[in-house]
Formats: C-alpha cells, structure tokens, sequence
C-alpha cells in the first residue's frame, strides 16, 4: 500500500512539476528571471519520472530509458543559484560564462544515454561506467551542490534591500519568498548529504532521497500556485491624468496586481465611476483621518479591490492618491474670495492635510514644489494652473 501510495506522489509531482515549469517559461507574462525558476521545477520534475519509475518498478517493469531522467538532478543547484543571483542583482539577466554550471549535467546526461544505448552491446567499458554513475549522489556531487546554496546564502545575507527596484510592499514579499526558498534548498541539499554520509552500502533501493526532492518541487510548486503575483515583477513607465486640467507624468516601477482576474471591464468601470463620484461629490479627502476603510464604506466597495484599483489604474498607494485629490482641491481654491485671507497652513488645513508638514511633504513629492512656491506660481499667474505638470 505504501509503495502505490509512494508511487502516486511522484506522479502527482511529475505532472504538477512540468506544467508549472511550461507555464513559468514561456509565460507571457515578465515573471521574475522566469527562465532559471523554470529550470530549476523542470529539473525536479524530470527527476521525479525517475522517482516514478523506481518506485512503480516495483510492480510492473518499465523501460531503462527512464533512467536518463535521472541526470536532471545536476540542473536544480546551479539554476537555483542563477535564479537567486539575477533577482539580487541588477547587471544583466544571463552573464558570457553561466554557461559553466550547466557542463555537469551535460555531461552525466551524455554518460547515461551512453550507458542506456550500450546495454544493447556487450562492451565492458558500458558496464564499468554503469557503475560509475548507478546513483548521481556521491560526495564530490553533494559538496559541488552544498557551495552553490553557500554562495546562494551568501548573496542573500549580503544584499542591501534597498537597492531593489519597485514598491515597498512588493520588494519586502519577494525578498521573504527568497529568502524562505533558499531555507528550502539548504535542507534539500544538506539533507541528501548527510543522509548518503551516514548510510554507507545498501543492497535495497532507497527512496528516501528521492521523496525528498519531489517534496520541494511539490512545495515551489504550491507557492507558486498559490501566490505567483510574487514571482510578477514588471517595469512600467505610464501616465496619470486626474482631469482635463491636471497631467501627472510619471515614471515608476509599477507592480501589477491581479484585479483584471477578479473583476470584469465592466465591473471596473462600474467601480472606478462610483470611486470618481463619491470622493469629488462628498470631498471625503477633506477628512483629517481619512482611510481607505471609510472610501470602502462610502462606495460600498471591498477594501481589497479598493486597493488594488487605484493601483493597478493610477500607479500609486491609497494614501498618495488622497493626496492628489487634496492637492487638486488646493490648487482650486487658491484664488477663491473665501481663502483670500487664509495663511499656507490655514490652505493646508482646508485641503484635508493634518499639518503644515504633511501638506509640505505631499507638494515636494507630487510637484517637486513647496506649497509656498506653488502658491506663488499659481496665484501670479492663474493661467498656469491648467497646464501644471506634477513631476
């Protein structure tokens, strides 16, 4: 019972694994250095045909092709490193001689085709590298996998967090998976060492080894599956416009979440007219402690979608985008009789801003002008206000 059971696992994993692996390599979408991720749950995956047909010999003889398969194994270190050292780095994707880490796995593969096709022969030489290569975990193997997940450590323990392009939010969820992926290869890899050092000789096939590694694939795999808005890591530069009288050009990196799954063209549509209406109609934004609970309230939209629309249609945060609102609002009101005698922090104040500091900070980072200068540009000259660029 335990062998069909055994058995089952590593097919689940072969399938789950290749299609995956498929889908992050060729995937339309800009997956984060989707090619090496991609490899590396290839590699399991191939590797679990062979799992499969260890286990499942048992009850039924399949070919010896399947143990081609096997060599696969020397793909996963060296294309977990690659992906770990290009989401680190910022140089270029794929560098003249990554092309080295792949010469083992070349030539293992070659040496057991090799062996496969010799079978049929009566050389001894096929039969003395039949042994040579029976198992792909020796130490020399293990110790060459060991320092890939050393440097791979390394490279996380000695990145500087803010040299990461995009959000804050993004940057921090994907620096916690890589950081969670690299613990998982560390116990792959020192696990199968420490397993084979103290094992010795054994007479029987020993699956141990293998469950391990259909474990990880099935655990990337289920990451993925389940949070592959991690794995997105696109570069955008777009432009908001708020009105006919306002143009924001802006040039960010933009990380796009997965709204257009969630809701229809026109249930957005719907969304962004009712978000447009309630907050110029009612000027929530003129609230001090407005949060993006209350917009929800108000329009009857959940948090979660309220969040991800502005987003993914404006690029920025909830908070920024109140901040424009009341920015705008500030701009309006400039040359209004009723705010003719009215201070800067007195504006401030009737904008929505909590204090003179915030509305300073807001008019730096939107404009790239204090509110003072601002005031200046706009009362001299009114006609400017219409064609006012925020940086």
């Amino acid at each position: 019972m335990i062998d069909i059971l055994l058995s089952l696992f590593f097919f689940i994993a072969v399938i789950a694994g290749l299609a995956t692996s498929i889908r992050v390599i060729f995937s339309r979408k800009n997956y984060s250095k989707s090619f090496f991720l991609g490899l590396f749950l290839l590699s399991l995956a191939v590797v679990s045909i062979y799992n499969f047909y260890l286990s499942a010999n048992i009850f039924k003889e399949f070919p010896e092709l399947f143990t081609i398969t096997k060599s696969f194994i020397f793909l996963a270190a060296p294309c977990s490193f690659l992906y770990v050292r290009n989401i680190l780095s910022q140089g270029k994707k794929i560098r003249k001689y990554d092309w080295l880490h792949f010469v083992p796995f070349v030539i293992y593969f070659t040496l057991t085709l090799f062996v496969y096709i010799g079978s049929f022969t009566n050389l001894k030489i096929v039969d003395y590298i039949a042994v040579k290569i029976k198992s792909p975990f020796s130490i020399l193997t293990l110790t060459i996998w060991l320092s890939y997940v050393f440097f791979q450590t390394m490279l996380i323990l000695n990145y500087d967090l803010k040299k990461f392009k995009g959000n804050e939010f993004h940057q921090i969820k994907v620096i916690n998976w890589i950081r969670v992926y690299n613990l998982m290869i560390l116990f792959l890899f020192s696990a199968l060492f420490v397993h084979h050092f103290l094992q010795g000789k054994i007479g029987v096939v020993d699956l141990s080894c293998y469950f391990l590694i259909s474990s990880v694939l099935f655990f990337t795999v289920g990451w993925l599956y389940f949070k592959p808005h991690i794995f997105h890591d696109e570069e955008e530069t777009f432009d908001f416009v708020s009105d006919i009288s306002i143009a924001v050009k802006s040039k960010e990196i933009k990380t796009s979440l997965p709204i257009a799954h969630e809701l229809t063209m026109e249930k957005k549509e719907d969304y962004l007219l009712k978000l447009d209406y309630v907050l110029n109609a009612n000027k929530l934004f003129l609230k001090k402690d407005f949060v993006i609970r209350d917009l929800s309230e108000e329009t009857g939209i959940s948090v979660h979608h309220l969040s991800n629309l502005i987003n993914s249609e404006f690029g920025l945060h909830f908070q920024d985008y109140v901040n424009l609102k009341r920015i705008e609002y500030f701009k309006d009101k400039i040359n209004d009789p009723e705010w003719k005698d009215l201070s800067l922090e007195g504006m401030a104040w009737g904008s929505g801003f909590k204090s003179r500091t915030t509305c300073f900070r807001a008019f730096i980072k939107h404009t790239g002008k204090s509110p003072s200068e601002y005031f200046k540009t706009i009362r001299i000259n009114p006609d400017r206000a219409s064609a006012y660029y925020f940086k």
